[in-house]
């Protein structure tokens, strides 16, 4: 197959600007943009996002659009409205404190996400890539403890019917299976109306550092979900502070799923918060995903993301002259 090279694109809703971008993605050995759409983005610039998604698709690119923080549910630096709008779909922590998010399990959100894909694909999107789904979790807000969701009403009768048992205050391996579950069925749900609508469904799972054959071993009723036709993981293993090796096992761990499951691998190369010198690993983990015989490789993010404080790389000029050898190394093989 031909190789899909590309890259993840925020910030910039001044079309002028994303075309001479597009531009550079191209020079760079990109045929792939992702795009995030977040609450703002659909409520706010919804034709200007139109127009941003044909102006990628003018330049021959395949287009992802990414639901980019919405309802705090998906990954992404983007606040929701849905949370602050909704107060009964937001997810209770095991404190019983309501989290800035809503619940997967809310049949109101679900019903909100209908209406994003919707919109998503009405505008024009090739694939919609769902993003690190997840309930609130405290190691992702970087600690090791707190408090976790969600134990709203829903959530506790949920898991009543499931297990037989209250649901417990501590986090359990039964309550993480039956937070699977309920993300199995929140994916399911979503990823067949995308398909209804006639675009392509990616998956991008969390990588968990701790235990990652344990994680890989879950994965694999995701990676089987009849509507998902890419599925992949983004394994920033310099942010999270691993070593490479634990890169190189997610990746080889995703292709062996899509190859069980037949989708199509994915593998997301860090091209944010990369320290200085350090910056030579960027192309190791695209030749890494190359050899291991994936073929949809997508980094984030544009121009070793200079421009957002958080995730922005030392040197990101360096991080993309990394990225954009890699990249046109590959265009220039043959299978």
């Amino acid at each position: 197959m031909l190789a899909k090279l590309g890259v993840s694109y925020f910030g910039v809703r001044n079309p002028e600007h994303v075309a001479r971008d597009l531009k550079r993605m191209a020079v760079a050995g990109c045929n792939v943009v992702l795009h995030t759409f977040s609450e703002n983005d659909l409520r706010f610039y919804l034709e200007t996002m139109r127009e941003i998604v044909s102006l990628s698709k003018e330049h021959g690119f395949e287009v992802h659009l990414d639901p980019w923080g919405v309802g705090g549910v998906f990954g992404g630096e983007a606040f929701t409205q849905f949370a602050l709008e909704h107060d009964l779909a937001r997810q209770v922590l095991s404190d019983g404190v309501r989290a800035p998010a809503a619940c997967p399990n809310s049949p109101r959100f679900r019903e909100f996400m209908r209406e994003w894909v919707g919109e998503a694909v009405k505008i024009g999107a090739d694939v919609i890539f769902f993003d690190e789904p997840h309930f609130w979790n405290p190691q992702l807000l970087g600690r090791s403890a707190g408090p976790w969701g969600c134990r709203c009403e829903r959530c506790q009768e949920g898991y009543r019917a499931r297990c037989g048992a209250p649901m417990p205050l501590k986090f359990t391996s039964e309550v993480r299976e039956f937070q699977e579950q309920s993300l199995l069925s929140f994916l399911g749900e979503l990823a067949k109306a995308v398909h209804r609508l006639g675009a392509k469904v990616a998956l991008c799972l969390l990588p968990e550092w701790q235990d990652p054959e344990g994680v890989v071993r879950r994965w694999a009723e995701f990676a089987a979900l009849e509507d998902i036709d890419i599925f992949g993981t983004d394994p920033y293993w310099m942010w999270a502070g691993q070593p490479f090796s634990r890169y190189e096992f997610f990746a080889r761990a995703v292709r062996e799923l899509a190859d069980e499951y037949g989708k199509e691998p994915q593998i997301w190369i860090q091209a944010c918060k990369v320290p200085e010198g350090r910056e030579w690993e960027v192309r190791r983990a695209v030749e890494t995903a190359w050899r291991l015989g994936i073929r949809n490789i997508m980094a984030w993010s544009f121009l070793g993301t200079p421009y957002m404080t958080r995730v922005r790389s030392d040197r990101p000029e360096v991080v993309w002259r990394e990225l954009s050898a890699a990249y046109l190394a590959i265009r220039g093989r043959r299978e």
